[in-house]
């Protein structure tokens, strides 16, 4: 099994681990789940390790993925021409800004690869920045030079969450949506997957995937749906559907074996400040 990076197993700095493409990163490893291509061979041994245990992984990444298209387009039709994007994940030329052009957006994340790698991309648009942040730190990313040059607070954002809600504690989920609701204005929108399971027993192998992501930093928990939806009041609920109707893909396309055992099923939300 290729040995996932995980704290105190070198003496080199963090920086040099994160940067090292020797040692699998999270952020390429989910460029390479997507179809990127920024990632290298030790990032896809990793991958290859998760899909035995998870063979789905692949099909809900790139589910989220779509679902970040398909709302960055909804949004800007809707007139949105601002955004704040929340664990932005490795950047591309396919991400928020080909779907909202000319809009300002600020990306983040907190792994320094997907900076780097983001900071490279946009540092010739002028209306595009990537930051490193922790949204643990939420006020840290708000205070940002680039959140208050091109972000805007006499007109609505929205405000992208991608897959944090999978490694936040309850508490901390809470008080990132209270901060977010404070500081936008009236009528903004948070865009996310809800990724849920239902009331049942996890399988085995879904205990053995979660030690797979803990080994590589990435602590995940699964709730069910109304437990989700509500640790985002006082967000209003605007739409939360089956990802795959959001989508418009078959009824079919997500199987019995994709739920691995525990009915996990994405959902498509967009929540609004009234």
């Amino acid at each position: 099994m290729t040995q996932l990076d995980q704290p105190g197993h070198s003496t080199k700095s963090n920086s040099a681990i994160f940067l090292d493409t020797s040692l699998p990163n999270l952020a390429r490893i989910f460029d390479y789940l997507v179809g990127g291509t920024t990632h290298f061979e030790a990032d896809r041994q990793a991958a290859a390790e998760m899909l035995k245990i998870l063979p789905s992984l692949r099909k809900w990444v790139r589910l989220r993925r779509a679902f970040i298209q398909e709302a960055a387009q909804i949004l800007y039709n809707e007139g949105f021409t601002q955004f704040l994007d929340l664990a932005s994940g490795m950047p591309s030329d396919d991400h928020l800004h080909a779907f909202a052009p000319g809009s300002r957006i600020v990306y983040s994340d907190i792994n320094p690869v997907a900076v780097s790698y983001g900071r490279s991309l946009l540092e010739t648009r002028e209306n595009l920045a990537y930051i490193r942040g922790n949204a643990k730190e939420i006020s840290e990313i708000l205070q940002a030079p680039e959140v208050l040059k091109l972000i805007r607070l006499d007109e609505p954002v929205a405000i992208g969450i991608n897959a944090l809600q999978l490694f936040l504690s309850e508490p901390e989920v809470q008080t990132l949506a209270e901060a977010l609701f404070e500081w936008a204005p009236v009528g903004s929108k948070l865009f996310l997957v809800f990724q849920t399971h239902a009331n049942l027993e996890m399988p085995e192998n879904y205990y053995k995937f979660l030690a797979l992501c803990r080994q590589a930093q990435l602590p995940i928990e699964l709730h069910t749906l109304a437990d989700a939806v509500e640790m985002w009041q006082p967000w209003h609920t605007s739409l939360v559907e089956p990802i795959t109707q959001f989508l418009g893909l078959p009824e079919d396309f997500i199987t019995k074996a994709d739920r691995e055992g525990i009915n996990m099923a994405f959902y498509a939300a967009f929540l609004l400040k009234k």
